[in-house]
C-alpha cells in the first residue's frame, strides 16, 4: 500500500530521532475529506492512509445506515477501520447508551472493527454528571462492552469539553478501558493536566490530530483546522503528546480536508523528532 509519506522517509536517522523515524504510527484519516459518500471517501483514502475513522457522529441517522451506506466493498479495500460513536449519546439513560453503540458496532462487524472512540458523560459545565455519576455510567456501557465480546482496551474514552479526562482516570483504570487524547481539545479546553497523568499515557491508544480555529470563541473552540494553524504555546502541547505515544498508537488526523489533512502531516512529523524547549 502506498502510504502517506515523511518529509524523512529515505533518509537514516540515528539515535533517538532514528528510532521515532523508524516506529512508523498508524495513520488515520476521517470518512469525511470530500464531499461524497462513506465508500466514496474510502475509495479515495486508499493508499493514502492505513485506517479510516467512520464517523457516526448522530445516533438516530447512523442507527439508520443500511448497505447502501455501509456497502460490502468497503471490506475489499487496503484499509482498516475504526468507528467514532455519537456525539449524542443519552448518558441520563445509560442502557440506551449500551443499546446505540452495540447496535452500530454489530453495523460494521464485516469490517473487523474491534476499536472505538467515545465521548464519556461531561463532569463540568452545564449538565455535567457527579465523578461519581459518570464512573457509574462507564461502567455499565464496560460491562456491556465486554460482555459482547469486546475488548474494554479497545473503547477509548476521549477527552473534550467538559471531561478533561484526569478525574475519570481512576474508573478508566478499574474497567481497563483505552484512552484517545486529541490535541486541538488539550488547547481550546484548558486540559493541560492530564499531560502530567502518566496513567493517561499508560492507556493512549489514539490521537486524534487537530488545531483549534480560534480559542477566544465557542465555534471556534469547536472548529477543527490544521496543525499548520498551531502556535508556539499549541506546538508545545502537541510535541509532547506526540513525544510520549507508544508505538501502537494510531495517529488520526481528524480534519475534514484532504488538503487540511496533507498540510498537517509535515507538521506533526517534525514535532515527533524535534525536542522541546
Amino acid at each position: 500500500m502506498k502510504k502517506i509519506n515523511s518529509p524523512e522517509q529515505g533518509k537514516e536517522g540515528s539515535g533517538l530521532v532514528g528510532d521515532r523515524l523508524r516506529n512508523k504510527p498508524t495513520v488515520a484519516a476521517p470518512s469525511w475529506v470530500m464531499p461524497g459518500t462513506i465508500y466514496e471517501n474510502c475509495l479515495f483514502l486508499e493508499g493514502k492512509v492505513d485506517e479510516v475513522a467512520l464517523l457516526f457522529f448522530e445516533s438516530a441517522s447512523c442507527l439508520a445506515y443500511d448497505s447502501s451506506d455501509l456497502p460490502d466493498e468497503l471490506a475489499s479495500l487496503d484499509l482498516t477501520y475504526h468507528v467514532h460513536l455519537p456525539l449524542d449519546l443519552p448518558w441520563q439513560k445509560p442502557s440506551a447508551v449500551v443499546e446505540i453503540i452495540l447496535e452500530l458496532m454489530d453495523k460494521v462487524r464485516f469490517l473487523g472493527v474491534r476499536q472505538a472512540v467515545l465521548h464519556p458523560p461531561v463532569t463540568t459545565g452545564k449538565d455535567a454528571f457527579s465523578v461519581t455519576e459518570a464512573s457509574q455510567a462507564l461502567e455499565v456501557v464496560a460491562r456491556a462492552w465486554k460482555k459482547h465480546g469486546l475488548r474494554c482496551n479497545d473503547l477509548l474514552i476521549e477527552n473534550v469539553e467538559g471531561a478533561a479526562l484526569v478525574d475519570l482516570v481512576p474508573v478508566i483504570a478499574e474497567l481497563e478501558l483505552g484512552i484517545c487524547i486529541d490535541i486541538g481539545h488539550i488547547i481550546a479546553y484548558g486540559h493541560d493536566a492530564l499531560l502530567d497523568c502518566a496513567d493517561i499515557f499508560d492507556r493512549l491508544c489514539m490521537v486524534h490530530l487537530n488545531a483549534p480555529a480560534d480559542i477566544t470563541t465557542p465555534k471556534g473552540r469547536s472548529k477543527h483546522v490544521s496543525l499548520t494553524q498551531l502556535d508556539e504555546a499549541g506546538r508545545h502541547i502537541a510535541r509532547r503528546v506526540l513525544q510520549l505515544c507508544g508505538e501502537d498508537c494510531t495517529f488520526v488526523y481528524e480534519l475534514f480536508d484532504w488538503e487540511q489533512i496533507e498540510a498537517s502531516i509535515p507538521v506533526v512529523e517534525q514535532l515527533r523528532v524535534t525536542e522541546g524547549r
